[in-house]
């Protein structure tokens, strides 16, 4: 099962053979053994590549799901006596991913020197288990029974904008005033252009139309530096620029937003000492009050690593 789930992964017996080390020949011979057994083709072969009969394709998904029973088996048992070791498949949106993950990477590193990290950067919904991710981080309100969660830290958003754009346009005293405003949002449609306040104990959404509107975060930033106009930015992006001043923070007391950064994993799947210790260590990393919030914070994360 685990040459003929190779052959698939890796589109050929020679790719294969390479990931485990075989010969071509005992891939090719295994697999001819197996189909023999089975009574069935799996696979189609060409000279260049293989791809999955309709019943091969059936058998495949189950030997996935039989195979990650095995490997958890095995894990259950060694995890007490084991340091975290292997490769380490995680995966997080890009803003978050570029700011507050990969910077992480070298120190995680350097205390489990046998763990190795393959990190992808994605800003669509990883499926973990088809993609074979350990770990994954969200920024969301989840609602995947299916995965287990353990929250890194808390993600306030902020009104901001530049010195400059305010000193020109005045600072909004209430959100009313912001149609009065040029306003950076995502494109049109999306449900993160749905701003949330709280005034006077009641909820208040307004659903912002950007003067300017673009797909991606970092553009969003670079347009609120350069003075464009107020925009709602998660803490985790713009927190050094308001502790820098290059940015400054607006309705403070109204707004209302917050969706924590989660690091999440499938329920099924036994929490290795690898992932463990990189959730533990992004918690030690970001703290109750993560850095991007509290430069004294940065100052000690600084220490620590």
């Amino acid at each position: 099962m685990s040459i003929f789930a190779a052959v698939v992964e890796n589109n050929s017996l020679a790719g294969a053979a390479r990931h485990m080390n075989l010969s071509p020949s005992v891939v090719s011979k295994q697999l001819s053994a197996l189909e023999d057994r089975l009574g069935v083709r799996l696979l189609n072969r060409t000279t260049r590549r293989v791809s999955l009969t309709e019943v091969g394709s059936a058998y495949y998904d189950r030997c996935k799901r039989i195979l990650a029973d095995v490997d958890e088996a095995e894990a259950a048992v060694t995890t007490a006596h084991s340091s975290p070791r292997g490769l380490l498949k995680i995966t997080a949106p890009s803003t978050f991913a570029h700011r507050h993950v990969a910077p992480h990477l070298p120190g995680f590193l350097d205390r489990f020197p046998e763990v190795q990290v393959q990190l992808l950067v994605a800003d669509r919904l990883v499926d973990l288990v088809e993609e074979g991710v350990d770990l994954a981080i969200r920024i969301a309100q989840l609602k995947d029974s299916s995965l287990i969660a353990r929250k890194l830290a808390p993600n306030h958003r902020k009104l901001v904008a530049s010195p400059s754009y305010l000193e020109k346009w005045g600072v909004p005293a209430k959100p009313e005033d912001l149609s009065d405003h040029a306003l950076i949002t995502l494109q049109p449609g999306s449900p993160i252009n749905d701003w949330h306040f709280r005034v006077d104990g009641e909820e208040k959404i307004v659903r912002a139309r950007g003067t300017i509107a673009t797909n991606h975060g970092d553009s969003i930033l670079a347009l609120a530096l350069s003075g464009a106009g107020l925009t709602m930015l998660a803490a985790h992006v713009a927190g050094e620029y308001v502790q820098d001043g290059r940015l400054v923070s607006v309705l403070d007391d109204l707004v209302s937003e917050d969706v924590p950064i989660y690091a999440v994993y499938p329920s099924n799947r036994h929490l290795s000492p690898k992932v463990r210790a990189f959730v533990d260590y992004l918690v030690e990393m970001y703290g109750p009050r993560p850095y991007w919030l509290d430069r004294t914070t940065a100052r000690s994360r600084d220490a620590a690593e």
